[in-house]
């Protein structure tokens, strides 16, 4: 349901919904139905899931990608989430055990730290939020990390290996929203 409800602001990022199930089409039908004519949490009521759903009964696609975690159910699996890029590539995994509720903004921040990282060839620190300080690529040495800071007035190098700059918040937005 709550991805549902953020389907718009996960689009405007450009990042596209599938999901995946080990349940049947039937189940699906049923699970869509339910959400969409009964049931109404935190908020959310007559949630219609657009993005795709895609039934995975053999749990074939589930095992590749290690949803099946032992101590957990060996008939249900994992709730995870994995960040795949334009080109395909696993950037990110959050897995979740099946009695652990997902942080949906924090599926978000993933998704746009992970473009403007892309953007903009910085690191993002710990709790990183859009206008906030970016780490720069390493500087390698003492003696570049003296010359970046001379040169550049946004930047702060703590030391050699590690220096940060600023990256005002409408230049991330304008980065991860164009199209």
């Amino acid at each position: 349901m709550t991805f549902a409800s953020m389907e718009p602001k996960f689009t405007e990022v450009n990042c596209k919904l599938v999901g995946l199930s080990i349940d049947g089409l039937y189940s699906h039908i049923a699970w869509l139905r339910t959400i969409k004519e009964k049931i109404e949490y935190n908020g959310m009521k007559d949630v219609e899931v657009k993005f795709p759903l895609i039934e995975d009964i053999t749990m074939n696609v589930a095992k590749k990608y290690g949803m099946i975690q032992p101590g957990e159910s060996q008939t249900k699996a994992v709730r995870a989430v994995f960040f795949i890029d334009p080109k395909g590539i696993i950037r990110a995994i959050i897995y979740y055990p099946l009695s652990l509720g997902r942080n949906f903004d924090e599926l978000y921040r993933v998704v746009v730290a992970l473009q403007t990282a892309d953007s903009f060839s910085v690191a993002m620190p710990a709790d990183w939020r859009p206008g906030k300080d970016v780490i720069v690529p390493t500087a390698g040495s003492c003696g570049v990390a003296k010359e970046r800071m001379e040169s550049k007035e946004d930047m702060k190098c703590y030391d050699w290996f590690f220096c940060t700059k600023k990256l005002p918040e409408d230049k991330v937005w304008e980065a991860v929203k164009k199209k």
